[in-house]
């Protein structure tokens, strides 16, 4: 255990008592989704996964997690990440078309260029490494 840490967190929350904290939804009809992966963070060299889905102010959900298998490269470990939160939003989604609420935009973040290309494009975009 790393007590520095833990001493931080329980200042932060010990400080942050009295705040509020508000979530509500612009649009039900339009959900947000952002993703991002750090690359090898933890001692056996395994990427950690941190997403969030938002229709307007808050996160609804939110996830961060250690990653179940070591990647190559910051690349890997993006699409790694996505597929670790992709299927939060898909059953959101499914369980919001159930309850009567079709989405209208249903938005993907994330920020690694060359992952993105992997997801459009498939193996169409990859070099003999990827």
């Amino acid at each position: 255990m790393d007590w520095a840490k833990l001493k931080r967190v329980l200042q932060y929350l010990r400080g942050t008592l009295d705040d509020v904290l508000i979530l509500g939804a612009d649009d039900i009809t339009r959900m947000k989704t952002w993703v991002d992966a750090s690359y090898a963070v933890h001692g056996d060299m395994k990427s950690h996964t941190g997403g969030a889905i938002s229709f307007g102010r808050g996160a609804l959900i939110s996830k961060s997690q250690k990653q179940n298998l070591n990647t190559k490269s910051s690349t890997e470990a993006e699409l790694v990440g996505a597929a670790d939160v992709l299927p939060l939003n898909i059953w959101l989604e499914m369980f919001l078309e159930a309850q009567g609420h079709k989405l209208n935009e249903n938005e993907f973040n994330q920020d690694n260029q060359s992952t993105m290309k992997l997801e459009t494009n498939g193996r169409r975009s990859c070099g003999q490494k990827s």
